[in-house]
Protein backbone atom coordinates (compact mmCIF):
# COMPACT_ATOMS: atom_id res chain seq x y z
CA UNK A 1 0.00 0.00 0.00
CA UNK A 2 2.75 2.43 0.86
CA UNK A 3 4.54 1.83 -2.43
CA UNK A 4 1.38 2.65 -4.39
CA UNK A 5 0.82 5.83 -2.37
CA UNK A 6 4.45 6.79 -2.91
CA UNK A 7 4.10 6.36 -6.69
CA UNK A 8 0.88 8.40 -6.69
CA UNK A 9 2.52 11.16 -4.61
CA UNK A 10 5.52 11.22 -6.95
CA UNK A 11 3.25 11.45 -10.00
CA UNK A 12 1.24 14.23 -8.32
CA UNK A 13 4.49 16.14 -7.62
CA UNK A 14 5.66 15.71 -11.22
CA UNK A 15 2.37 17.09 -12.54
CA UNK A 16 2.63 20.03 -10.11
CA UNK A 17 6.20 20.68 -11.26
CA UNK A 18 5.14 20.60 -14.93
CA UNK A 19 2.34 23.09 -14.23
CA UNK A 20 4.77 25.38 -12.42
CA UNK A 21 7.38 25.13 -15.16
CA UNK A 22 4.98 25.21 -18.13
CA UNK A 23 1.79 26.91 -16.90
CA UNK A 24 0.51 27.44 -20.43
CA UNK A 25 -0.34 23.72 -20.53
CA UNK A 26 -3.23 24.21 -18.09
CA UNK A 27 -6.61 23.19 -19.42
CA UNK A 28 -8.58 26.02 -20.93
CA UNK A 29 -5.71 28.46 -21.31
CA UNK A 30 -4.93 27.56 -24.92
CA UNK A 31 -8.59 27.68 -25.92
CA UNK A 32 -9.03 31.25 -24.66
CA UNK A 33 -9.05 34.08 -27.15
CA UNK A 34 -5.67 35.78 -27.43
CA UNK A 35 -7.08 39.02 -26.02
CA UNK A 36 -8.09 37.25 -22.79
CA UNK A 37 -4.81 35.33 -22.56
CA UNK A 38 -2.89 38.60 -22.54
CA UNK A 39 -4.81 39.75 -19.45
CA UNK A 40 -3.83 36.73 -17.32
CA UNK A 41 -0.64 36.48 -15.28
CA UNK A 42 -0.03 32.86 -16.23
CA UNK A 43 3.07 32.49 -14.03
CA UNK A 44 1.13 33.51 -10.92
CA UNK A 45 -1.73 31.21 -11.85
CA UNK A 46 0.65 28.31 -12.48
CA UNK A 47 2.32 28.80 -9.09
CA UNK A 48 -1.06 28.87 -7.36
CA UNK A 49 -2.32 25.67 -8.98
CA UNK A 50 1.03 23.95 -8.41
CA UNK A 51 0.99 24.88 -4.73
CA UNK A 52 -2.59 23.63 -4.44
CA UNK A 53 -1.53 20.29 -5.87
CA UNK A 54 1.47 20.05 -3.56
CA UNK A 55 -0.80 20.75 -0.57
CA UNK A 56 -2.47 17.37 -1.16
CA UNK A 57 0.75 15.33 -1.15
CA UNK A 58 0.99 14.90 2.66
CA UNK A 59 -2.49 13.44 2.64
CA UNK A 60 -1.44 10.89 0.02
CA UNK A 61 1.67 9.93 1.99
CA UNK A 62 -0.36 9.43 5.20
CA UNK A 63 -3.00 7.28 3.51
CA UNK A 64 -1.28 3.89 4.10
CA UNK A 65 -1.48 4.51 7.85
CA UNK A 66 -5.29 4.45 7.83
CA UNK A 67 -6.86 1.30 9.25
CA UNK A 68 -9.91 1.13 6.97
CA UNK A 69 -10.35 1.31 3.22
CA UNK A 70 -12.76 4.30 3.26
CA UNK A 71 -10.24 6.40 5.20
CA UNK A 72 -7.47 5.20 2.90
CA UNK A 73 -9.32 6.27 -0.25
CA UNK A 74 -10.31 9.55 1.39
CA UNK A 75 -6.70 10.46 2.04
CA UNK A 76 -5.32 8.96 -1.16
CA UNK A 77 -7.80 10.33 -3.69
CA UNK A 78 -10.56 12.57 -2.42
CA UNK A 79 -8.63 15.11 -0.36
CA UNK A 80 -5.92 15.91 -2.98
CA UNK A 81 -8.46 16.04 -5.80
CA UNK A 82 -10.81 18.10 -3.63
CA UNK A 83 -8.07 20.64 -2.96
CA UNK A 84 -7.48 21.02 -6.71
CA UNK A 85 -11.23 21.40 -7.37
CA UNK A 86 -11.51 24.07 -4.66
CA UNK A 87 -8.46 25.84 -6.15
CA UNK A 88 -10.12 25.77 -9.58
CA UNK A 89 -13.30 27.26 -8.17
CA UNK A 90 -11.26 29.92 -6.36
CA UNK A 91 -9.45 30.83 -9.59
CA UNK A 92 -12.76 31.20 -11.44
CA UNK A 93 -14.38 33.25 -8.69
CA UNK A 94 -11.41 35.52 -7.95
CA UNK A 95 -10.24 36.21 -11.50
CA UNK A 96 -8.97 39.67 -10.59
CA UNK A 97 -6.13 38.22 -8.48
CA UNK A 98 -4.64 36.51 -11.52
CA UNK A 99 -4.81 39.41 -13.95
CA UNK A 100 -1.78 41.45 -14.95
Amino acid sequence: MFFGALIFAALWCVIAWVLRRYPETMAGYNTMPKSEREKIDIQKLGRFVSNAMLAGVPSVLLSPLMPTMPLYTLLLCWIPCGIVVVAGIYVNVCKKKFEK
